[in-house]
C-alpha cells in the first residue's frame, strides 16, 4: 500500500475489522476499526485514519 501511495495512485482495499487505526490525529490510542464511531456525513464521505505500523506521513481514508 505504501508503494502504491508513493506512486501517487488512488487505490481501494479492504481492511480487516480488527485492524488497529486512529481517527483522532494522535490524541487517542489506536483502536479496532470496528470500534470507530461514525457520524452521518462520515458514513457517506468517509474519514481520514492512521493505520498502526504504517509510516506517520501515510494516511488512509476509511
Amino acid at each position: 500500500m505504501v508503494l502504491v501511495d508513493n506512486l501517487g495512485k488512488i487505490y481501494y482495499c479492504l481492511l480487516k475489522i480488527n485492524r488497529l487505526v486512529d481517527d483522532s490525529g494522535g490524541v487517542e490510542k489506536y483502536k479496532n476499526l470496528g470500534k470507530l464511531s461514525w457520524n452521518k456525513l462520515e458514513k457517506i464521505s468517509g474519514k481520514i485514519i492512521q493505520i498502526k505500523y504504517f509510516p506517520r506521513d501515510k494516511k488512509a481514508s476509511a
